[in-house]
């Protein structure tokens, strides 16, 4: 259980600072130069968040049914993974959508 709270804690806190980066590097202007501010992208986070979600969904699933402690190493192996799959899903959703 510690494990999911610390995975949990770290994911917020890079998510809060990639917003946070984000925001400031689309609402930076020079003075005396009009930029008009970019739609901002919710997908690739979106997927991203998803991914961990169904991860979570996934340890808790097994650690309620399977009625076995799982070690902490392998909950923390299927979140890594989780998340490395909705990665790869939404890098592959934005190419599309360049072309």
């Amino acid at each position: 259980m510690g494990a999911i709270v610390a995975v949990g804690l770290f994911t917020c806190i890079t998510l809060c600072v990639y917003f946070i980066m984000r925001y400031r590097s689309t609402a930076i202007n020079m003075p005396g130069e009009y930029k008009k501010r970019q739609p901002t992208d919710w997908q690739k986070p979106g997927i991203l968040v998803l991914g961990i979600g169904i991860g979570l969904l996934i340890v808790g699933v097994l650690q309620n049914y399977l009625r076995a402690g799982l070690p902490d190493s392998l909950v923390v192996a299927i979140l890594i993974i989780s998340a490395g799959v909705s990665m790869i899903v939404a890098n592959r959703l934005d190419k599309k959508h360049d072309i």
